[in-house]
């Protein structure tokens, strides 16, 4: 427990602390309301594994009182899944301000994605060679 608890407070430093260059992600079938982004520069690849943060944005305030959520996902480039890793809510829509949640947990599940989803256009920027 302590170890998951110095993970979180690990993550919510670096997360609060770095630049983003956030890149606008525009889906096919972008639900009303919310806007994707993420973040080239925060990628981390090993070998067939890529890691990223991505941004949503919502236009009002959701149940619980965040704008925005930053999520940290890992691609498996080589099956093209994909798995939750991290999720930090924020109270503005660019998560610029204070932390107002976390979730740390690294799911076993992996899933498919669709190929007009938001996760297929950043598997194209980060997982291709």
């Amino acid at each position: 427990m302590i170890k998951k608890c110095l993970l979180i407070f690990i993550l919510l430093i670096v997360a609060t602390t770095a630049q983003a260059e956030w890149i606008e992600v525009r889906p096919a079938k972008q639900r009303q309301g919310e806007t994707y982004y993420f973040d080239p520069m925060t990628a981390q690849k090993n070998r067939q594994f890529s890691k990223i943060w991505l941004l949503t944005s919502y236009d009002s305030k959701q149940k619980g009182g965040y704008h925005a959520i930053k999520s940290r996902y890992e691609f498996d480039c080589s099956s093209n899944k994909i798995r939750s890793i991290t999720m930090l809510l924020y109270p503005d829509k660019i998560a610029a301000g204070a932390v107002i949640g976390a979730h740390h947990e690294e799911s076993q599940d992996w899933f498919d994605f669709a190929t007009d989803s938001i996760f297929q256009h950043i598997f194209k920027v980060i997982c291709d060679d």
